[in-house]
C-alpha cells in the first residue's frame, strides 16, 4: 500500500499455513478455524481489534460474512459455565455457579483492564499464579484456564497474561463468529488485495536458506535454486524454524525454547444438524476432573481434555437448508509417537483415535451416549489431521500448535533486517496474527524507513 516491492513465498500450494483448509471426497475443510474472535460487541464499537484490522487492509468488514456463535460451554466433571456474544450473559453465568467468587471475578476483570496486554515490552506472568492469587476456589480458575489456553497458549499447563487477558477478551467480552464459507472469506480478500496492489506471490517456494553478511540477510534461497535479494524480511515460519534457515554467524545464541504443545483433530461429516441430536452448543470446551491438563500426553492422544466445535451452529440462516453437518473434536497429543509410526500403523492408530474420541467427547454431548449408535450411522465421511501432519504441512517442530513459549512480541530477531510475524509474535488467532503482521509492516519497516 505504501510502494514497497513486495514478494510471498509459500511453501504450500495454498495459502494460510495454520489457518488453511484442503478439500476431501467434494467437500472443503477448515483445518484450525472453529472460530473468528474478536468478533465486534456492542461494547467494543469501533475499537474492536478485527475492525482495526480490516481498516488497516482497506477490506469492508461485511464482505467477512460474518456469524455469531448461538451459545458455547465450558464443561468440567462438577460444574458448566455457558457463554455466547453478551458478555453480561457470562458474568451472571459465573455470578450464580460461583457466588463466593463475585468480588473476586470483578477484581479479576479490573486488574486485566489495567494490565497493558498489547505493549511489545509486557513482561511474561504465569496465569495460573494471578488466578491463584485472585480465587478462593481453584475450579473456577481451572475453567477459566480451559478455553484460553486451547486457543492460543504456547505453554504447558499454563498461560502468560498477557496472552490471557487478549484471549478472554476476544472470547468472552467480544465473541466468537464463524464466516459462512469458513476461513477461505478471510484469505480471498487479503489475496485479492494483495495481487491488485502489485504484490508477487510463488507458491510451491518453501525457503531453504536465508544467506547473510554483517547481520543482515543478504540473499534467499528456495527450493527450486532460485536466489532473491530483499531490503527486509519477515518470516512466519516460526522463531525456531527461521532460526534454522539463517547461514552465517550470529552475534548472539539463541534462547528459544521448543514448543511441545500439539493436538489431534478428528472430523466427522454427518446426515442431519446438530439440534437434530438436541445439540445446541457451538463449541464445547470439555475436562475430565477439576485440575485442566494441557500438556503433550505420554500416551498418544489425551482424551482427559478436549474441544468440541459444531460449524452449524453459528446463527448463519442457510443452516436451516442444510443436509450435513461437521463434528470437530480437538485432543493433545503427542508428537513423537505419532511421527514415529509406519504407515500403515499410523493409518491403525489414526483409525482407533476416531473411536476413542468420539466415544469421549459424546459423554460431554446431552444424551450423547445414548444416541451413539444413531449418530455413528448418520457418519458419512471422516478425516483426522496429527500432529505429524501440522509438521509435514507447516514445518513447525514438534507439530507445535502455536509455536515456541518464547515470543518476539516487537517481531525483531538476531538480524537486522529479519522480522517475525505470525504465532511466535505472541498476538493469537486470525484476527491477533493479521493484527501483528500489520505492526510489523508499519512499526519495524515503514516507520524505520
Amino acid at each position: 500500500m505504501f510502494g514497497k516491492r513486495v514478494i510471498i513465498f509459500e511453501k504450500h500450494f495454498v495459502v494460510g499455513g495454520l489457518n488453511s483448509f484442503y478439500a476431501k471426497k467434494s467437500r472443503k475443510f477448515d483445518v484450525g478455524l472453529h472460530a473468528v474472535t474478536n468478533f465486534p460487541s456492542e461494547n467494543s464499537g469501533k475499537t474492536s481489534p478485527l475492525l482495526r484490522a480490516c481498516r488497516q487492509l482497506r477490506i469492508p468488514f461485511e464482505s467477512l460474512n460474518l456469524y455469531p456463535q448461538k451459545q458455547s460451554t465450558i464443561s468440567f466433571t462438577e460444574k458448566s459455565l455457558k457463554f455466547n456474544n453478551d458478555f453480561e450473559f457470562f458474568v451472571n453465568e459465573i455470578e450464580k455457579k460461583f457466588p463466593q467468587e463475585k468480588d473476586n471475578f470483578q477484581a479479576l476483570l479490573r486488574k486485566m483492564e489495567d494490565f497493558d496486554a498489547y505493549s511489545p515490552t509486557v513482561k511474561e506472568i504465569s496465569s495460573r499464579k494471578v488466578l491463584k492469587e485472585t480465587f478462593q476456589y481453584s475450579l473456577l480458575s481451572e475453567m477459566l484456564l480451559c478455553p484460553t489456553c486451547y486457543y492460543g497458549s504456547a505453554q504447558e499447563n499454563d498461560i502468560d497474561f498477557a496472552t490471557f487477558t487478549m484471549l478472554f477478551d476476544a472470547i468472552f467480552k467480544q465473541g466468537l463468529a464463524r464466516p459462512d464459507f469458513g476461513i477461505r472469506a478471510f484469505l480471498d480478500p487479503i489475496i485479492k488485495k494483495f495481487d491488485e496492489l502489485g504484490g508477487k506471490r510463488l507458491m510451491n517456494a518453501g525457503v531453504q536458506k536465508l544467506l547473510c553478511k554483517n547481520n543482515v540477510v543478504k540473499e534467499i534461497l528456495i527450493d527450486n535454486g532460485s536466489v532473491y535479494t530483499a531490503d527486509q524480511v519477515i518470516s512466519t515460519c516460526g522463531i525456531l524454524e527461521t532460526e534454522d534457515l539463517i547461514t552465517c554467524d550470529k552475534n548472539s545464541e539463541s534462547s528459544t525454547e521448543i514448543g511441545n504443545f500439539s493436538i489431534i483433530e478428528s472430523i466427522s461429516i454427518f446426515e442431519g444438524k446438530p439440534s437434530d441430536f438436541g445439540w445446541e452448543d457451538t463449541i464445547v470446551f470439555y475436562n475430565d476432573g477439576e485440575k485442566f491438563r494441557y500438556q503433550k500426553p505420554n500416551s498418544k492422544v489425551d482424551l482427559e481434555s478436549g474441544v468440541i466445535c459444531m460449524p452449524e451452529n453459528y446463527t448463519n440462516p442457510s443452516n436451516k437448508n442444510i443436509t450435513e453437518s461437521r463434528l470437530r473434536i480437538t485432543n493433545p497429543a503427542n508428537f513423537d509417537i505419532w511421527n514415529g509410526y509406519k504407515d500403515e500403523r499410523y493409518k491403525k492408530e489414526k483409525k482407533e483415535s476416531e473411536l476413542d474420541m468420539l466415544d469421549r467427547a459424546l459423554h460431554h454431548l446431552p444424551n450423547g451416549i445414548k444416541q451413539k449408535e444413531i449418530f455413528t450411522d448418520n457418519i458419512k465421511f471422516k478425516d483426522t489431521f496429527t500432529p505429524r501432519t501440522i509438521k509435514r504441512f507447516t514445518n513447525k517442530k514438534n507439530g507445535a500448535l502455536y509455536g515456541s513459549p518464547t515470543k518476539s512480541r516487537k517481531g525483531t530477531t538476531m538480524l537486522d533486517n529479519l522480522y517475525i510475524s505470525g504465532t511466535d509474535q505472541g498476538y493469537i488467532g486470525i484476527v491477533g496474527a493479521m493484527l501483528g503482521g500489520i505492526a510489523v509492516a508499519n512499526n519495524q519497516i515503514l516507520r524505520r524507513n
